[in-house]
């Protein structure tokens, strides 16, 4: 069992003292006050943990140990006096009052996750045998890598500089190293709150932006603010070969959140909402660090959001300075600093100066990884026609787009034209929010269609704009009422409230269906880990320094041609030398050299092992009966240190003294 109320509460507090009440003493100085409180609230989650990533950088670079386990309460203290001496202001501005759909949406969108999460794994730690999604396992791997230091290195490939877009990792990596618990417990107890907190307020962003500031009825404003849920978006049956359930490929990300795509929507809506509300303003130099930091956030969560935020901010710029025939200094900056975050973001965090473009990390301009993903195109190579031939890859191209956007494309279209409409004919720009929001999606579906990446990635063009999407779309009608485009969204939003019934009860049979495997024997299934496997991993971890470096023979689950075994790195919470790599920035010549190597640990003939094992300073290695069932220890610097029916592990007499065993 997975479940911890103990690492749940200690999480909470975490994000509580060491994130949130930080930003908001931050946000406070940053923006303007007249922003709304889920605006607030949400810029101070990301500027706090900001903040306490710059800290915990600077804690990494000098060796000050202890910086952020003090500097968390510190600050929170600090924060806690300056709201008093301010005499305790309203957390409303005028207008505003406390309203249940926030607190109501938080809380449903935190209890699918908790089921999504936990009931998978009800007894993943008692039984026979042990299978996680690799995702997770990957998560976790990072987590444990930095929580040591940031940056730190891939631990599942030694020497190698660790690229990706990990903020989402490193707050549980942060909190992993104030409070020293269990990396996988942690990530599974906490990704809950990270799910539902950041998401919900979004989504009441979203709301506030339809109402309008108009008195509405109050099953309408919480329609309005939770309706992006049952929206239609990204419907995976339509959209992905095979799948029949879940329906949402969109609140399968929201409510698992595995892959940070919950932030990436959520920083998609606040910047956006952020940069409308100055947008008009003097320049203020503060509202320029804010932009700075939430476009460097934007960049560590999920690079795809990033690229949209900065494209979209140019190009709005650029066009309305074109149609009003004026320069506005601010905006240009407001554009430039945003462009300034990303990149060195992008480049120090995500993807370093030299990429390799490799395994997960392969993109190509082609639609055609979209198409043959797609229902479209096993149409049509069912009908006997190739999809990348004239006219076939036209008609497949918009298909996609139809299908991936769902049944509001119908109302964005009609407010799109509508918006296009007023500027053209009476030369009327109109809410700027709404050219942002327009922008931002045509960009999506465009990245969506034309941009081919491992595992369908390309979808998170579109999953980062779905808030915009039902935006503009909710917008159109409830500005048309009593039209077919209405009729037509509100009888699938109907529908799509079915979905979201239909996919949770998915999600818990099939998680609960999932238990069963966890009782059968592991065997020569390379996608199972037994008992004993684990039970090896975590020898390692809890007898063995945490700077050891570990040498495995398991490195693919092979149900696939990825090279995707994480359980080593992410149970045993020690560098491998070589694991599963297929998620790695790092090039095809890399690993056959290093695959080379570590197969020469294991050998049988002495020398050759002990000159691989020295040169490369392994200190455990670690041989299970899948991976070489006929080994024998020869060399006298093995010597065994833990043996059971499925592993054994040798440590390696090594200069550093790190082989030896706690």
């Amino acid at each position: 069992m997975t479940f911890s109320l103990s690492i749940t509460l200690i999480f909470w507090a975490f994000i509580a003292i060491w994130i949130q009440i930080p930003g908001m003493l931050f946000q406070e100085l940053l923006l303007p006050r007249r922003l709304k409180l889920a605006t607030r609230l949400l810029a101070a989650f990301f500027i706090g943990f900001i903040y306490m990533a710059t800290l915990y950088f600077v804690e990494s670079m000098f060796k000050l140990n202890g910086l952020i386990m003090l500097a968390g309460p510190i600050t929170s203290v600090v924060a806690i006096i300056v709201y008093i001496k301010k005499g305790r202001p309203s957390f409303y501005n005028a207008g505003e009052h406390f309203r249940w759909s926030g607190i109501i949406i938080f809380g449903f969108i935190y209890l699918a996750s908790v089921l999504n999460f936990q009931l998978k794994y009800l007894g993943a730690f008692g039984g026979q045998t042990i299978q996680v999604y690799h995702d997770y396992l990957f998560h976790t791997g990072n987590i444990v890598s930095l929580s040591r230091s940031f940056p730190n290195t891939d631990i599942r490939i030694n020497g190698l500089t660790f690229y990706y877009h990990y903020f989402y990792e490193l707050i549980f990596a942060m909190c992993k190293h104030v409070f020293k618990m269990d990396a996988f417990r942690l990530y599974m107890n906490g990704n809950a709150l990270m799910c539902a907190l950041p998401t919900s307020l979004s989504m009441v962003i979203i709301g506030e932006r339809i109402r309008e500031c108009k008195i509405i009825h109050r099953f309408n404003y919480f329609v309005y603010c939770a309706g992006i849920l049952a929206s239609c978006i990204c419907i995976m049956p339509l959209n992905i070969v095979g799948v029949k359930l879940p329906f949402s490929w969109l609140d399968n990300h929201l409510f698992s959140n595995a892959n940070a795509l919950g932030m990436a929507m959520s920083l998609s809506i606040l910047v956006v909402d952020i940069l409308v509300e100055v947008w008009y303003d003097k320049l203020d130099g503060r509202v320029l660090i804010a932009i700075y930091l939430l476009f460097a956030a934007a960049t560590g969560f999920k690079g795809t959001t990033g690229i949209l935020l900065v494209a979209i901010t140019w190009s709005v710029f650029v066009i309305e300075a074109i149609i009003l025939k004026s320069f506005h200094l601010p905006r240009f900056l407001y554009a430039l600093t945003g462009t300034v975050g990303f990149v060195l973001t992008y480049i120090i965090v995500t993807v370093g100066f030299n990429t390799s473009g490799s395994n997960n990390r392969a993109m190509q301009i082609s639609p055609e990884g979209t198409i043959e993903a797609s229902r479209i195109g096993q149409v049509i190579t069912k009908l006997g026609f190739d999809y990348m031939s004239f006219p076939w890859v036209i008609i497949a191209v918009i298909v996609c787009g139809i299908c991936i956007v769902g049944p509001l494309l119908l109302p964005f279209i009609g407010f799109t034209i509508e918006k296009f409409n007023t500027l053209i004919k009476d030369g009327v720009i109109g809410e700027i929010f709404d050219w942002f929001a327009i922008g931002s999606i045509i960009m999506g579906v465009i990245g969506f269609c034309f941009i081919s990446v491992p595992g369908m990635s390309q979808g998170y063009f579109v999953i980062t704009n779905a808030g915009f999407i039902f935006y503009c779309a909710i917008k159109y009608v409830v500005e048309h009422r009593k039209t077919f485009i209405a009729y037509f969204t509100m009888v699938f939003l109907c529908i799509g409230t079915l979905f979201v019934a239909v996919d949770l009860a998915y999600f818990c049979y099939d998680d609960v269906k999932q238990n069963a495997v966890f009782d059968k024997e592991a065997g020569d299934e390379p996608s199972l880990v037994s008992k004993d496997t684990l039970e090896a991993y975590l020898w390692l971890r809890d007898n063995t320094d945490e700077n050891a470096l570990v040498a495995v023979d398991r490195l693919s689950e092979e149900t696939d041609y990825r090279s995707i075994y994480f359980y080593c790195s992410a149970f045993s919470e020690r560098q491998c030398y070589l694991e599963g790599y297929d998620y790695s920035d790092v090039t095809k010549r890399q690993i056959e050299a290093m695959l080379s190597i570590n197969e020469k640990f294991y050998s049988n003939n002495p020398a050759e092992a002990e000159t691989a094992l020295n040169m490369n300073n392994i200190n455990y290695l670690v041989v299970t009966k899948m991976g070489h069932p006929d080994y024998k220890a020869k060399s006298p610097m093995l010597k065994l240190v833990f043996e059971n029916d499925e592993v054994s592990i040798y440590s390696v007499r090594c200069n550093d003294g790190l082989s030896a065993v706690k």
